[in-house]
């Protein structure tokens, strides 16, 4: 098992422990200080709010997040394919919803004001969202010009030809140990990662194209692919 797999399993499951317990805690002790801003209202609006309903909506909304949740850890345990990316994709989306749809068990004096927040706050964390994914999923583009090495898009570098040690063609990717700040997904890895017998580094390769080029300088190094191999071939040229 991968250390990457082991430290996922560590924050998931510590993550779910903590959902858990709070679900519990309103689910079996009625418990709904634990709601954000609750123990801050007045007797009267706690008392209105439970004839609306509204706390129990949200322990609904809690337990179901809480389901999502350990369904996908245990589905991507088994590493079926794309099983994360769904999980998750769906969480949000039903998080940001349930926000919204909690607001009908308001107070009528409130509600109108709790739409708009909850559904600006939704609108733009799903647009912030797409956007972030869409520019993850952008190709990052390798150029040489002007003495300087270039990696176009989310964590792209610039480089001084000049700074650069080692450039090598690799027929296979090192195994990949953690991921330090980036993403992956089944078909791409972005961003920091440590690799086995080579350390921190930065990855930007998709699928599992072949060959996979390797630059260093003294502070840095990356490694990067592409669906075609001859222009992964032209970079090392251009860079040796």
């Amino acid at each position: 098992m991968s250390q990457g797999m082991i430290g996922y399993i560590i924050v998931m499951g510590f993550t779910l422990m903590i959902m858990g317990g709070l679900t519990f805690l309103m689910y079996k002790y009625k418990d709904y200080t634990l709601i954000s801003g609750f123990s801050n209202r007045s007797k009267e609006e706690q008392e209105q709010l439970i004839k609306n309903g509204y706390p129990q909506a949200v322990k609904r909304l809690l337990l179901n997040t809480f389901l999502i949740l350990l369904l996908t850890f245990v589905v991507s345990l088994f590493r079926v394919p794309f099983s994360m990316e769904v999980g998750f994709s769906f969480l949000l989306l039903y998080v940001l919803i349930g926000m919204v749809w909690i607001q009908r068990y308001e107070l009528q004096a409130k509600r109108k004001r709790g739409y708009w927040i909850t559904g600006s706050v939704a609108a733009v964390t799903f647009v912030a969202v797409i956007g972030l994914t869409v520019w993850a999923f952008m190709p990052n583009e390798l150029t040489i010009e002007n003495d300087e090495l270039k990696i176009s898009g989310l964590y792209g570098v610039e480089w001084p030809t000049t700074d650069i040690e080692e450039v090598e063609l690799l027929d296979e990717m090192p195994p990949i140990l953690v991921r330090t700040n980036g993403f992956a997904l089944q078909n791409l890895s972005k961003g920091h990662f440590r690799v086995e017998d080579y350390g921190s580094a930065r990855l930007f390769l998709r699928e599992d194209h072949r060959p996979v080029l390797y630059v260093a300088t003294e502070d840095d190094q990356l490694f990067i692919n592409h669906p075609d191999e001859s222009q992964v071939q032209q970079w090392y040229e251009a860079l040796r």
